[in-house]
């Protein structure tokens, strides 16, 4: 959803309910009822709304709490998202925002405030109206606070997206230190490939890596022998002629009527015909496999192990 366009119309204020006739007493009623959502003091949205999506309920309590701070500077996970960045495995349970001040992190039930920030007003941006911290300087503060996983998407879709470059996370890491994580970090940061196109894909290959899987190449272009373009693949291990498709998010469903799907899946499986009949194994693996990845590796290593024999 468009912050401006779709989420800023959902949210109201106390004085907008109170202009509609309500009186605080009804207010709180709503909000007991279930007919009002609170989301923080002051700030509500109809009911309807928590059918949104937890991604576009976090935005509507940053935009509530950019009402409520007077235009503070978002940062971490609420950066990620304001920026487009993907939310998988972030903590979006309070909205963070970050401040030049010599005090230790606190939090409350709605906000993380992080300070002792040293030189935070030249990593500041502004989109939709919003102060935001700079890509690489959320990229980084990630990496020093969240996992290594939901770290390393952000950044492979923030390269990828050409938001940010190896050298600006560099120099965003150098800047970071004497700063709590930075090894972590430093760690995270060295993982990072803009060439994923999803976060099922970065995932995938951290799974190789941790498993001691022999490391593919990806997003490979593979013609027939004419020269012709059957495809670009998600991942290839040339020595072993295996090919790798990671079935993710959305990959074949996303905005398609199913009449659309059914196309979409038989040219895949159209595609698949023609790589097999090229010589290469195609081995498919979806989301869910990646909650296994234990599994998921074993598999794989069995698919390495009978292409090389």
């Amino acid at each position: 959803m468009n912050l401006e366009d779709d989420l800023q119309p959902l949210l109201l204020t106390t004085d907008q309910l109170l202009d509609r006739g309500m009186t605080r007493y009804q207010v709180s009623r709503a909000v007991n009822s279930g007919e009002l959502f609170r989301i923080r003091p002051g700030f509500y949205v109809d009911s309807h709304a928590r059918d949104l999506a937890i991604r576009d309920r976090h935005l509507l309590s940053v935009l509530a709490a950019d009402a409520a701070l007077g235009g503070p500077v978002f940062s971490h996970s609420s950066a990620a998202l304001i920026h487009g960045l993907p939310d998988w495995g972030l903590p979006l349970r309070r909205v963070a925002v970050s401040e030049e001040a010599p005090a230790p992190r606190s939090r409350t039930s709605a906000l993380t405030i992080s300070r002792s920030v040293p030189d935070l007003s030249d990593q500041v941006m502004t989109v939709n109206g919003l102060k935001v911290t700079s890509p690489a300087r959320t990229v980084t503060d990630l990496a020093m606070s969240t996992t290594r996983d939901a770290s390393v998407a952000v950044a492979d879709a923030a390269l990828r997206g050409a938001m940010v470059t190896t050298a600006s996370l560099e120099e965003s890491l150098a800047g970071a230190a004497g700063r709590r994580g930075v090894r972590r970090a430093r760690h995270a940061l060295s993982l990072v490939d803009g060439r994923s196109e999803s976060v099922a894909e970065t995932l995938s290959r951290l799974t190789f890596r941790d498993f001691g899987l022999p490391e593919p190449e990806t997003q490979v272009e593979i013609v027939n022998a004419r020269g012709v373009r059957v495809g670009r693949v998600d991942f290839l291990w040339r020595e072993y002629g295996v090919i790798g498709e990671c079935d993710g998010f959305g990959k074949y469903f996303d905005g398609l009527t199913p009449a659309e799907t059914r196309r979409r899946l038989a040219m895949e499986k159209d595609r698949d015909g023609e790589l097999i009949a090229l010589g290469y194994r195609v081995f498919h693996w979806r989301w869910r496999d990646l909650e296994e990845p234990h599994v998921l590796a074993a598999r794989l290593k069995r698919v390495l192990s009978h292409a090389a024999n």
